[in-house]
């Protein structure tokens, strides 16, 4: 049992998962503060400021409770800043990696395949004349 989890916490995926969840973490913090900071204020000023009780983006519900969609506003921003960082940073970057590693084993496969053939053509010259028309060689399967 000890084993098995070894192996699945040693396998690779999880070390990277672990990493990516602590730097999306901290990159998180430093999108809200960027927000709150930055974004927030600048709302709230088009909404006639956080204190204005018949702000633009607030709509008061009596007494002191509103519905505050300056709030709403802002996560939604905060949100499309983590997304556009995350897509940019990270899923551009691997799709493109993916590929390059795609072509770099279609060039291998199309190279053993090259391979494969020089050798069959090897052993037809050292088959001598009746390798010619009596072979009997098979050839690879390349079906898979």
């Amino acid at each position: 049992m000890l084993k098995g989890f070894k192996d699945f916490i040693s396998r690779g995926n999880v070390i990277d998962l672990a990493v990516a969840v602590v730097i999306g973490a901290a990159f998180t913090g430093l999108v809200t503060a960027f927000t709150q900071n930055v974004v927030q204020p600048l709302i709230d000023r088009i909404g006639a400021g956080p204190e204005a009780e018949y702000g633009i983006l607030r709509i008061p519900l009596g007494g002191d409770q509103y519905v505050d969609l300056n709030a709403v506003l802002s996560a939604g921003i905060n949100f499309l800043i983590v997304a556009a960082v995350i897509y940019f940073v990270i899923v551009v970057p691997f799709k493109k990696l993916k590929e390059r590693d795609k072509k770099v084993d279609s060039t291998e496969t199309e190279l053993t395949l090259l391979t494969e053939i020089r050798d069959l053509l090897r052993a037809n010259e050292t088959a001598g004349p009746a390798g010619k028309h009596g072979n009997t060689a098979t050839p690879p399967d390349h079906s898979e």
